[in-house]
């Protein structure tokens, strides 16, 4: 072989080197990127909702608090009841947002979507209590509706932070079915049931 041949063939296989090395660094950067963008959005799931079950509690307290002034004979300050309605609407139209984003995202199981759809009926409840002016009746840490929503929440709070399995995202259908599934009526009854199962189910 020649001295120019020899050279275009180390030049060829630098060459070759060089290609291949570039994209199998991009596809490991591409990898990795992918993976840190769904990390950060996992998380930012698991703060909103955080957040908002946060407001549960802080307009629970609010609420019965004056539910209990008025079975006294105090009149309510002026809106508050409407406020506090507002509130609680709010958060629960922001976790039936963020109940469809997870149907998109994630493959859930039958035991995942009780406790989705367990969680979206405990936010149902209260709003439900303000509209008929009654408390909600968790006065204390051992009422079996507050374990349930306690457990909803924690489940909730685990499955968000737990990264999806990106090989396996829903179809469109599936997504659809799993979302129906999750808002169907039959949790209305069965919510605190389903809150009570989370720590029997592995």
């Amino acid at each position: 072989m020649s001295i120019v041949g020899s050279i275009s063939v180390s030049l060829s296989t630098v060459l070759a080197t060089l290609i291949g090395g570039w994209l199998v660094t991009t596809r490991v950067a591409d990898y990795w990127d992918r993976v840190k963008k769904s990390r950060d959005s996992n998380l930012a799931a698991a703060e909103n909702f955080q957040r908002l079950y946060g407001e549960f509690v802080a307009v629970w307290k609010i609420w019965n608090n004056l539910a209990a002034v008025e079975r006294g004979g105090t009149d309510l300050p002026q809106n508050a009841r409407w406020d506090c309605l507002v509130r609680a609407t709010a958060a629960e139209g922001a976790i039936e947002a963020l109940l469809a984003k997870i149907a998109a995202e994630r493959t859930l199981s039958t035991h995942d979507i009780d406790v989705l759809g367990g969680l979206r009926q405990a936010f149902k409840v209260f709003r439900r209590a303000i509209v008929a002016g009654r408390p909600l009746p968790w006065m204390s840490s051992d009422a079996e509706p507050y374990i349930a929503m306690k457990r909803l929440a924690a489940a909730t709070s685990v499955l968000l932070v737990t990264p999806p399995d990106t090989r396996n995202r829903p179809s469109a259908v599936e997504a659809a079915a799993a979302f129906e599934q999750i808002t169907d009526n039959r949790h209305g009854t069965a919510w605190t049931a389903s809150g009570l199962r989370v720590s029997l189910v592995s």
